[in-house]
């Protein structure tokens, strides 16, 4: 879809979306006019021009005399005895490289001796603020002192400005692809060009969405009068036409026409959940399933799996919440996206493949997997337990039965606004390396919101902006620039099967892969007080060492207080299995992420209107901005470390040691799964040959360990002088670290998740929406060899396991060569 020019936006941010006609297109440029000859109005002044034309060139030459006198003769009489001097000292210096030999050969030896001294100079003595060398043929090890930079962070945080920018950003809805969302891209656009940001993409993706359309033409009611759901969270005052307020699930498929039925409790709507359902002789067909949101597993596979046993639609209950005062809220409405995720992120028309400019197919609604193929729409708690009160009989779940009611039906309709084609905008915006510029560090965060998104969205949107002026202003304090490409970016259509960051990763995927070493998540950032860290094996060292290095403010690290809450363990956990941005740069391109978040004890109402900046001050979040602030610290020194460490700073041996307990969690896992199945026919599975090729790769973190120690060495011991060609080793292992993670990369992905193509780490499709504390099973690890478990393809599952063996192998050995 090629780049539109928007219409300047008011001050009044309408919620509706953009319409079509609403979208101009670029004015074209104007012609100038060009005349041919003088019109005959203008001979008569011919005359009155060449007395003109006299005067003025009397003028000139009486200006260029007087220059002549005062200016150029003064100089010309101080340049001569100047002039004559060089020509004694040029006489001179011939003649003694006469006595020394050949003229020629003498200057050329002399002028190589000139360029070096100068360069060694220039790179030696050229000392910035933070005491180290800014670069040159030659240059120190450790280009920058890190830990001088780092010390300029906590005072650099501004809490006041975070907060109003929090405030600011929560006080519209910014549903993906509205003018509110627009609005809030553009004013992220300003904010990096006038913080020094010189290079930013402004990307616009047509992807499909839907809105909630006419209130009127959607509704849930009892056929016999007695009930009808509040489909609406609209305040008392707030217009009819609030879009944001209105219930429904984003990718969410329309009735046609009205829906009549029985309706029945299907629990969480997990397999286990419908299975007893079965067994307890209830038939599903036709039914219209009450299911609630969480559990273990995402919403989007509770739809699949009402359309597998034969669902007319499902209605979704939203969750009550209570607020810091004690009130329970059981009015809301949770809007939750219900894409197929689990089978391929992004836009739903276009599953593994990118939606960006130009031809691009669409695949019509009934024959993409992603799209749900029952209609849902979500509820409020309160009137969930008004539907649910009626069933009397049936299955139990709990204090709730499930059977349904002979004389009640349900009516329902929906009637969202759909289009196939609807813009959304990612800004991005980057600060480029100064020695492997092509090496990318990125930053992501959501922007986009089902409603005003205080602590889903805008959290993030608010540490974003305030790492984009911290980076800028180190560049400005220091003249510093990082080692490698640092990435800000603002994605939108996260509520629409992470559409934004997606479809941004499918146009420049080969890209990536090359030169993308890892990716900083900016979801929900602050919650409550709980500190909460996921890493990459990789990147675990690293972040200890930064949670070390910044204290909470009560004589305590970071890192201290991540061990009170995890009963004096220093835990990270690799399980990346929530709905968030970094779902599609792990599992398509197998970048090492990070996520460091402070979350609360019980959950927020995200994804409704309830996630305003209200209850954010209400339920006293984060008043002082405190936990923001330490959250900024922390990712500040984490992107200084990996944009800044000569050696990107993967830790190989801990990967190996964590492998080790992963592949012992898989063959438990595939030990359940076999004695849970009666079949004799089960494959041997090789997990030895596995745990070989982590041995190689033991080796190679030990081989590359000794490589590192000699190459800090040379350097101390030359002064802090790197030769060139050391550099270029450096640069080459970079490479080579980066180059490891693409090994993993599969090109025949599975049939049925185009969308997830990592063999080594990624989330499987049965894996929990999110892991409780107390689960120890690695669900982020060998998605496809789980897959095929929990479908019983256990032949695909051994070669997997097989193929995985030989990939590690491959990529342990290339890691550095003896």
């Amino acid at each position: 879809m090629t780049q539109q020019r928007y219409q300047r936006l008011d001050g009044s941010q309408p919620m509706h979306p953009p319409l079509y006609d609403e979208i101009q297109p670029t004015p074209p440029m104007e012609q100038f006019e060009i005349e041919d000859g003088e019109s005959s109005s203008n001979l008569h002044s011919s005359n009155t021009r060449h007395r003109l034309l006299g005067r003025a060139s009397s003028i000139t030459k009486k200006f260029a005399s007087n220059i002549n006198r005062g200016v150029i003769r003064p100089v010309t009489q101080m340049i001569d005895p100047i002039y004559e001097g060089y020509k004694y000292f040029n006489m001179q210096y011939e003649q003694a490289i006469l006595k020394l030999g050949n003229p020629l050969v003498v200057k050329r030896l002399l002028y190589v001796f000139f360029i070096m001294s100068f360069i060694f100079f220039l790179t030696k003595y050229n000392v910035d603020g933070s005491g180290q060398s800014s670069g040159g043929a030659f240059s120190s090890g450790k280009l920058y002192d890190i830990e001088k930079l780092a010390e300029s962070f906590e005072s650099m945080v501004d809490v006041k400005t975070m907060k109003e920018h929090l405030e600011y950003f929560s006080s519209m809805p910014h549903l993906a692809g509205t003018k509110g969302d627009l609005a809030l891209a553009r004013y992220m656009e300003s904010y990096m060009k006038n913080n020094g940001i010189r290079t930013i993409d402004f990307n616009e993706i047509g992807s499909f969405v839907n809105y909630p359309s006419n209130y009127d033409h959607t509704y849930v009611r009892l056929n016999d009068g007695s009930f009808q759901a509040q489909l609406s969270e609209k305040p008392e005052g707030a217009a009819n036409d609030a879009m944001q307020y209105h219930s429904y699930n984003p990718n969410a498929m329309n009735t046609n026409g009205e829906i009549r039925g029985q309706y029945i409790y299907a629990n969480y709507g997990t397999e286990e959940d419908f299975q007893k359902l079965k067994d307890g002789a209830i038939d599903l067909a036709e039914k219209i399933l009450l299911v609630r949101y969480g559990g273990s597993i995402p919403n989007s596979n509770k739809v699949k799996l009402g359309k597998k046993y034969g669902a007319a639609a499902i209605i979704f209950i939203s969750n009550s919440f209570e607020t810091g005062d004690g009130v329970v809220h059981d009015d809301i409405i949770e809007r939750v996206n219900v894409g197929l995720e689990r089978f391929s992120t992004g836009d739903v028309l276009t599953p593994g493949w990118s939606s960006g400019e130009g031809y691009v197919i669409r695949l019509p609604w009934f024959k993409s997997e992603t799209t749900a193929k029952i209609p849902t729409v979500p509820i409020s708690y309160k009137d969930g337990q008004e539907l649910l009160k009626r069933l009397k009989k049936g299955v139990k779940f709990g204090k709730q039965y499930s059977g349904a009611s002979e004389e009640i039906q349900i009516a329902m309709k929906i009637t969202n606004e759909q289009r196939e084609v609807h813009p959304i905008w990612n800004v991005v915006g980057s600060i480029e390396g100064r020695e492997q510029p092509e090496k990318g560090l990125i930053i992501g965060a959501s922007r986009d919101s089902t409603c005003f998104g205080t602590m889903g969205t805008n959290t993030g949107s608010v540490i974003l902006m305030e790492l984009i002026k911290i980076f800028t202003a180190l560049q400005r304090k220091f003249n510093w620039s990082p080692s490698r490409s640092i990435y800000f970016a603002s994605f939108d259509g996260s509520e629409y099967n992470l559409a934004g960051s997606t479809e941004w990763i499918e146009s420049r995927q080969e890209q990536l892969k090359r030169q993308g070493f890892a990716y900083i998540d900016l979801s929900d950032l602050v919650t409550g007080d709980i500190l909460e860290v996921k890493s990459h094996p990789f990147l675990k060292k690293m972040i200890k060492d930064v949670l070390g290095k910044v204290s909470n403010g009560d004589s305590k690290s970071l890192l201290d207080l991540l061990k009170s809450q995890n009963s004096g363990n220093e835990f990270i956990s690799n399980n990346f299995v929530e709905s968030k941005n970094y779902i599609p740069f792990i599992n398509l391109l197998n970048i090492p992420a990070i996520e460091v978040k402070f979350s609360g004890t019980k959950p927020y109402p995200k994804s409704s209107c309830m996630d305003n900046f209200q209850h954010f001050e209400k339920a006293k979040i984060d008043p002082d901005m405190k936990n923001h602030k330490l959250i900024v610290q922390v990712l500040s020194r984490l992107i200084l470390e990996l944009a800044e460490q000569p050696l990107i700073p993967y830790n190989i041996n801990d990967l190996a040691t964590d492998m080790m307990s992963y592949i012992k969690d898989i063959e438990n896992y595939t030990n359940e799964v076999f004695g849970n199945d009666e079949k004799s026919d089960k494959p041997a599975m090789e997990f030895v040959r596995l745990e070989n090729s982590i041995q190689t790769l033991m080796s190679a973190a030990e081989r590359f360990q000794q490589w590192s120690s000699r190459w800090k060495s040379f350097v101390v011991e030359s002064g802090d002088v790197e030769p060139s060609l050391l550099a270029m080793n450096r640069w080459k292992e970079n490479d080579n670290l980066v180059d490891f993670n693409s090994k993993f990369i599969s090109d025949y992905p599975q049939k049925y998740r185009p969308g997830y193509v990592n063999l080594l780490f990624g989330v499987s499709f049965g894996a929990p929406e999110s892991v409780e504390k107390g689960d120890t099973r690695q669900w982020n690890t060998f998605p496809s060899i789980r897959d095929y478990l929990d479908t019983k393809q256990y032949t695909r599952a051994s070669n997997d396991l097989r193929t995985l063996s030989n990939l590690m192998e491959e990529a342990a050995s290339e890691i550095l060569r003896p």
